[in-house]
This record gives C-alpha cells, structure tokens and sequence, in this order.
C-alpha cells in the first residue's frame, strides 16, 4: 500500500512541477503541435493562436496557446515525460485542471496556506525572472576577457601532436611476413589491408583516423609517432595480434588560433561572467537599502557536530569479545 501511495504522490508532484512550469514559461518557439495550429492557419477565418480552443473541461476552455508555450519551452528532460507528444500533455493538462476544479470546490482557493504556498511560488518565479532579465541575459564576456583567458592558458588551446594512420592485423608471424612481402613489392596499403587484415576496420583499408599523443599504448604510440609519413612499421606483436603499422600524416602541437577558440572561451567564461554580476547587484542593493539584523531576537545557533567514535583497545578487536 505504501508503494502505491508513493507513486500516486510522485504522479501528483509531476503534474504539479508541470503546472508551475507552465506559469514561468514565456517564449514561443514554432514547434510542431500535432497539426492543431496547420489546422486553425487553413481555417477559412483566420483565428488568433490565443484563441483557438483545443479542448473543454466542464465548460472550462483550453486554449492552444498556452499549451504550445508550455511545450515549445519544455526542456527535453522533461519532454521524455509525454512520449506521446503534445497530446499527452494535453491528456495530462486535462487531469491538472480536473483537480484544480475538484480543489476549488473544497475551497482550497481561499485556504490561508494554500495562498500563502501560492504567494511563495510567486515570489521565486519573480525572482527568477528578475535574475533572467538583468543578470542572465545582460552579463557579456568582453573580448578583453576572452584574449586574456586565451594568452594565459595556451595549453588549453593548442591541439595534441597526432598521426594519421592505417593498420593491417593478422594473427601468426607468417601472415605478417607475407603482409610485408606485398607491401615491400609497391601493393597499395590500403588493398593490402582490405584482402589480408583480420581488424573490423579492414574494410575500410585498415583507416586508423587521427590519433593524438597520449590515446594509445605508450610502446604502441612511440611507434607510430616515430615514423616518418609514408613509412610502413616493421611487424608488432600485442595482445590483440601481429599489426603493421602505415603513418599518412604527421601533425605537431598547434596553437589554436583565437577565432578558432572565441566562442568556446565566451561559453566557458559566461557563467562566472554571470555570477559575478549577480554578486555585485546583490552588494549594490544591500548597500543602497536599509538592513538591520535583530541579533537578540534570533534563535540561538544549532550545531550538529559529528558523532566522534573512541577506540579503545580493549574491545576496538571483535574476537577479544568472544
């Protein structure tokens, strides 16, 4: 019974969250709604989105819009929730205002708590749209920023030395030695490793991709970070096989250039960007405002300190109590 009951509350909080969600949601995105607004658009009178009605609860109507603003701002984590798309959030917006009529009957609306507890949700919603408004949307990471935090940590910014190569993959010694043969006698690689690699990758012709210093086995990488491009390797024996390495292109460290890493330092920056604004906006309004702490009249502080444990050697050995 307790399991059950605890799955009903978890449904019911869902449904709450999503109602709240819908309260703080204030873009409109053009996202598909299960062709409700192709339909209301091909109407032969034109009906403003806001008021097409696309469904009736006891009289009560369901306007489209509000519905398509809750949905086109909906985060994807919480879109998993409605597999069904749209209609499934119709579906669960019918049974929000099902028990929100159900809660009105009761009287609830005029609950001292439950308008307290609404206030409450009101205040954080404002809150946030006030840090959204004058902290989120107007912090700005200035290009002096970016070029400091590009000039003082170049490492960040510099590619990793790489090789681009192929690799052929047999499994006894004589194979390889026949591998080396056709390749000493001007065989391409590339159709060597189709016909004679026992690697996924043979057909493919053995294609390795580029492989930067530091993703391999060091004895492996030294290898191939050695030779030359257009030299093949003598045969190695591993766990995995006899390989034989080609090296097609040698790349060393680069730096970065700053139009190359610009955005993705403003992406990094931003939100320390932010937070400092935030910071200071609080300090300039405490400064700016008249705030007096009534030390007498707060409570006492509550300590929790952590439960110590003394040894004593006596009885710290489990078998001396036996």
């Amino acid at each position: 019974m307790k399991g059950k009951y605890s799955v009903f509350i978890v449904s019911i909080i869902f449904m709450i969250g999503i109602f709240l969600f819908s309260i703080q949601s204030m873009a409109q995105d053009n996202l598909n709604t299960e062709g409700v607004v192709e339909e209301a658009q091909n109407a032969e009178t034109p009906v403003a989105t806001e008021q097409v009605v696309i469904a009736e609860v006891n009289g009560e109507p369901v306007y489209l819009a509000e519905l398509k603003e809750v949905w086109d701002t909906m985060p994807e984590n919480y879109r998993v929730q409605f597999p069904g798309g749209f209609r499934d959030l119709l579906e669960q917006w019918i049974r929000q205002v099902l028990l929100v009529q159900e809660a009105k009957k009761l009287g609830l609306a005029d609950d001292p708590d439950v308008k307290k507890k609404i206030e409450n949700v009101a205040q954080q919603i404002m809150i946030q749209e006030f840090v959204t408004r004058e902290v989120i949307d107007k912090a700005v990471v200035s290009d002096e920023e970016i070029e400091k935090e590009y000039s003082s940590n170049p490492t960040l910014y510099t590619e990793a030395e790489q090789v681009k190569a192929r690799h052929i993959m047999v499994n006894s010694m004589e194979e390889a030695d026949a591998v080396q043969k056709e390749l000493k006698e001007g065989k391409p690689f590339e159709q060597v490793a189709q016909e004679k690699s026992q690697s996924p990758d043979a057909q493919t012709g053995g294609e390795m991709g580029m492989i930067r210093k530091g993703d391999l086995d060091p004895e492996m990488e030294k290898i191939l970070f050695d030779l030359a491009p257009g030299n093949v390797s003598e045969s190695i024996e591993t766990d995995y096989g006899i390989h034989i390495f080609l090296v097609e292109d040698h790349m060393q460290p680069r730096l970065k250039d700053l139009a190359e890493v610009k955005e993705e330092i403003r992406s990094k920056l931003l939100p320390k960007v932010q937070q400092e604004s935030f910071e200071k906006m609080i300090e300039d309004m405490k400064n700016k405002s008249e705030i007096a702490i009534l030390e007498e009249n707060l409570p006492e502080d509550e300590v929790t300190e952590a439960p110590t444990t003394e040894t004593n050697p006596e009885t710290s050995n489990p078998q001396a109590e036996q």
